[in-house]
């Protein structure tokens, strides 16, 4: 199995229609921003954070946090390991790194955007095993598709980079279209792209398209859930979720200021890392 900003993996045909629908109607996303709820939040982890930028969920239910520790700053940044109920395993599973970013698992590798490096590990045993020089300004986020084709989001560059097997880059669309490029998500072949807006990619025909309504900006994290329903997290922001008919939801409550998010389907939690207050915030999600 994969994990890690839903790369990797081809979505059951239900989703992927759900998950359309949503992002395909202009009328759904008519209206103003609805007022936020009470998030349930089943427990907070903190104490040996440094900037925690984004939570991956893994496949035995522990929980990969990468540290930034200061942006640019050479040897500061780590990963930090927690079960499922927010414990630390190991505050430093990975240490020695630069300002780790996105990360995102696949076919046992685990990838880590690193200061416009991606850095290799295994997984499990996080041994280094290979470390690949990326052609962007701020490498931020990625996403890894089921051939293996990584995909990376240059905030900077107002960009994204497509990394194929053999070692080789393009960029996507041929240009720089995506402003703020940064969090990113795979549903089949369909890549969502958050920054200043959301972008929907065909990556069979190339095709872009603006997604989502004018109050939603800022995009750090994009999660899917099995029934199609779409998370994401504005820089600083709440919990915002589309549940089709269901409409906008927003979680919000003290303290819930979201980095790089991420959502573990079988514990039944989205993961909000706080870059300011240096906490890890696990919200239970609604029933719907």
């Amino acid at each position: 199995p994969e994990r890690g900003r839903q790369g990797g993996r081809f979505a059951p045909a239900a989703r992927i229609f759900a998950a359309c629908a949503v992002f395909c109607c202009a009328a759904c996303f008519a209206g103003d921003r609805p007022e936020a709820e009470a998030a349930d939040v089943a427990w907070v982890a903190e104490g040996g954070f440094c900037e925690p930028e984004t939570v991956l969920p893994l496949p035995d239910d522990t929980l990969l946090v990468s540290n930034v520790c200061g942006f640019r700053e050479a040897g500061n940044g780590y990963l930090s390991l927690l079960d499922a109920r927010g414990t630390a395993l190991d505050w430093r599973i990975v240490d020695g790194l630069d300002a780790p970013l996105g990360m995102a698992l696949h076919d046992g590798r685990l990838f880590v955007l690193d200061t416009n490096r991606l850095r290799v590990f295994t997984w499990p045993g996080y041994v280094a095993v290979e470390t690949i020089d990326l052609p962007t300004m701020v490498a931020n986020d990625l996403a890894v598709a089921a051939d293996g084709v990584v995909y990376v989001s240059d905030t900077a560059g107002h960009q994204v980079v497509r990394l194929d097997s053999n070692g080789e880059t393009s960029v996507l669309t041929g240009e720089a279209r995506f402003k703020a490029a940064n969090g990113m998500a795979l549903l089949g072949r369909l890549l969502y792209v958050g920054g200043e807006r959301v972008w929907r990619v065909d990556l069979d025909d190339g095709s872009v398209a603006t997604v989502g309504p004018d109050w939603l900006t800022d995009i750090d994290g994009i999660e899917f859930e099995p029934d199609g329903t779409i998370q994401l997290t504005p820089v600083g922001g709440p919990l915002v979720r589309y549940r089709g008919e269901g409409g906008w939801q927003v979680l919000s409550g003290p303290g819930i200021s979201s980095a790089n998010h991420g959502y573990a389907p079988r514990l039944g939690l989205a993961l909000i890392p706080t870059g300011f207050d240096n906490t890890v915030i696990a919200i239970r999600l609604p029933a719907d």
